[in-house]
């Protein structure tokens, strides 16, 4: 057990913020798809590359850095993770070609492996007693509000200071995590025989991280394009910006909602989040190209997306708490397997059949999950 440490939400602080600058820096460039596209004449499914390629590093190197690292340090490995991510971006505000941004993505991918399953179980370990949860809950804030927030800033940084200058912003926020956590970050102990226990929870764990990787899937087959979406649909350039501030904003709404029910029903969050976003998803498909049609189900689509997240997350450290920081890391693996998978899908979709179908086609892997949810009821809705 760990000596409790002092001053703990000052700690848990630093965390949520740091995990809202990783975040960020994964999904920012979604809303920077269309400068991308211009700036170096690239199409849409190339640009993709800027996030499924960091998302498959993820996946590929999670669990086999947690296990290598598994005797190091805590602190001082979570400040070399945050320190990649802010090298990586200053290389790619400093990128003179197209595959030097890719490469400097590409070393954010191989720190944001590392860094989730280091924080979920740093989160677990300077929790005050009794209050592992709630701890756990409100580090899960910055990645629900980085997920919502990250395209709608990228977006409006892009069309404020350009696309270089939105990876200073990322440099800047990433570096000023370094500082904080250095600075307020207590050092923990850990078992660094736990990080041998490769699946925590078993079977289960499993199922629930791959249930949680197909939501991702799903979603961000259609998502990783919503830029280009809403201006095919007719969407003026110079409002793209507040109509994905206005998603981001309904996103945060939905997280409200969910957070104080979360606990009280987890599965029946995780069998409706994927069957209500796959829903919204099926109406916008049908309303496409229609503006104002398109913007309105956005706006519910986003909503219902923004529990996604600690939906799972919660379900998962109930089941792997033995080792949170191994099973962080198998949720690491699915959900960034699923962003990559969606993001290749969806480009190769949306240059050719169109948005649309690019929408369907992500709604049968939501149907998929929601359908596997309800069969695997008496599994998932075991407390032990």
């Amino acid at each position: 057990m760990n000596e409790p440490v002092a001053r703990p939400w000052a700690g848990l602080t630093v965390l949520a913020v740091a995990v809202f600058s990783v975040i960020l820096t994964e999904v920012l460039p979604i809303g920077l798809v269309p400068e991308v596209v211009r700036a170096f004449g690239v199409d849409e499914a190339a640009a993709g590359l800027l996030i499924g390629l960091y998302a498959v590093l993820v996946a590929v190197t999670a669990v086999p850095l947690t296990r290598l690292t598994r005797r190091a340090p805590r602190k001082a490995v979570l400040l070399a993770t945050l320190a990649v991510f802010a090298g990586s971006n200053v290389l790619a505000a400093a990128a003179v070609g197209f595959e030097m941004l890719v490469a400097a993505r590409a070393l954010a991918g191989v720190g944001h492996a590392l860094f989730f399953a280091l924080c979920i179980g740093y989160a677990a370990r300077i929790a005050p007693p009794g209050q592992t949860g709630r701890a756990m809950a409100f580090v899960a804030t910055g990645t629900s509000a980085g997920l919502i927030v990250g395209v709608p800033a990228g977006a409006a940084l892009g069309d404020l200071v350009g696309w270089r200058g939105t990876f200073v912003v990322l440099a800047v926020l990433t570096t000023g995590s370094v500082i904080a956590a250095w600075r307020f970050l207590p050092p923990v102990g850990h078992d660094a025989e736990a990080g041998r226990t490769l699946v925590p929870g078993g079977g289960r764990m499993l199922l629930i991280a791959g249930l949680a990787g197909a939501a991702f899937l799903g979603y961000y087959t259609l998502y990783s394009y919503v830029s280009p979406m809403l201006l095919a649909a007719g969407l003026p350039r110079d409002v793209l910006a507040v109509v994905l501030v206005a998603l981001g904003l309904s996103g945060l709404i939905g997280i409200r909602v969910a957070a104080p029910r979360l606990d009280r029903h987890p599965y029946g969050w995780m069998l409706g989040v994927p069957a209500a976003i796959a829903a919204t998803q099926v109406i916008l498909a049908l309303v496409f190209p229609a503006l104002w049609p398109v913007v309105l189900v956005a706006l519910l689509w986003t909503a219902v997306w923004g529990p996604v997240n600690s939906t799972y997350q919660n379900s998962l450290v109930r089941v792997g708490r033995a080792n949170p920081e191994m099973a962080g890391a198998w949720i690491n693996v699915t959900c960034n397997i699923g962003i990559a998978v969606g993001s290749a899908i969806g480009g190769q979709v949306v240059v050719g059949p169109g948005y649309a179908v690019a929408g369907l086609v992500g709604t049968a892997v939501l149907a998929a999950a929601a359908l596997v949810t309800l069969l695997a009821r008496r599994a998932l809705s075991d407390p032990s």
